[in-house]
């Protein structure tokens, strides 16, 4: 049986803590190794994984998503539609044709496949995109969400179907899949987190770090996932180590912190990981964070699979 990849998926529960950073510079470390990755940016509402890589959007493919389209020669106004509508996505008046309200339409065709006159079609709208390029010996799937969209899962979903398809197909392609999450505890943060090995929330030194810490591990537990947390920015305001022990307290466990670092500001800017071979930053207190990190994920992994 062939060799499936390893799916290390980085999260947080909190905005800003450093996931991309962090995702960014995992994969790089893996790259640098000698492995094949796949980074998968499923912030789909901010995604900037190619930015700190300095790389391009490329080869630019439609999301598209259901929209229902009266077809007003065969409605009977009966209203059956409306009234099965669980997001009240059409709105129906009393002698009148039904009105879609696309904002809140969940996609789920409902109405048309339960019209009795056929009088719905399935139109279609995009609602994101997903890019694919390589760079800097990485490859890159990135999601993006339309503006003024609200239906980021569905873009997350069309991800994870072509990350199911490259397993499938071909699956010793990659060594390593590293997934960046946008921030918070929903739905679509729940599928890539589902999707993944090994899960890394990424959080930082304040009060409302460590709640919603407590949140997506929260959230990961329920998925029945294991997870190492990474402090990043762990120097911030001297808060280091009562922050560590009060999460040793709650019984998280620590991939390693990360400390405030020019040189993790100035690769961020340049387009350069940080953790890079080409990267001129080896010596500040950044990298050796990463590195004590990366070797801690490395033992992780190697545990699991013994």
């Amino acid at each position: 049986m062939s060799k499936k990849p390893i799916i290390i998926c980085v999260t947080g529960g909190k905005g800003g803590t450093g996931k991309t950073l962090v995702a960014v510079n995992l994969a790089t470390m893996f790259k640098n190794i000698g492995k094949k990755v796949l980074l998968i940016d499923g912030d789909v509402e901010n995604p900037n994984t190619y930015l700190l890589l300095g790389g391009e959007l490329e080869n630019k493919e439609s999301v598209p998503f259901f929209k229902p389209e009266i077809i007003e020669e065969k409605c009977t106004k009966c209203g059956l539609c409306a009234e099965n509508c669980a997001p009240h996505a059409l709105l129906h008046i009393k002698d009148s044709y039904p009105i879609p309200i696309l904002p809140v339409c969940s996609g789920c065709k409902l109405c048309y496949k339960i019209c009795p006159a056929e009088a719905i079609k399935a139109g279609q709208k995009t609602i994101g995109w997903t890019y694919s390029t390589i760079k800097n010996g990485l490859s890159l799937l990135i999601g993006e969400l339309k503006p003024s969209e609200a239906r980021s899962a569905a873009v997350v979903e069309v991800l994870l179907e072509k990350l199911d398809e490259i397993i499938k197909t071909e699956p010793t392609k990659y060594d390593y899949i590293v997934l960046d999450t946008a921030p918070g505890a929903h739905c679509d943060v729940e599928l890539l987190i589902n999707k993944a090995d090994f899960v890394v929330p990424v959080t930082e030194p304040t009060r409302f770090g460590k709640l919603d810490l407590i949140r997506i591990i929260e959230l990961i537990e329920l998925i029945n996932k294991d997870s190492r947390a990474i402090v990043n920015r762990s120097s911030l305001l001297g808060y280091r180590n009562q922050f560590l022990k009060e999460l040793e307290e709650k019984n998280i466990k620590i991939l390693g912190d990360i400390p405030l670092d020019d040189d993790i500001v100035n690769s961020y800017c340049q387009g350069i990981p940080l953790m890079d071979e080409n990267s001129e930053f080896k010596s500040g207190e950044g990298y050796k964070a990463f590195q004590e990190i990366f070797n801690n994920l490395i033992e992780w992994i190697d545990t699991n699979n013994t």
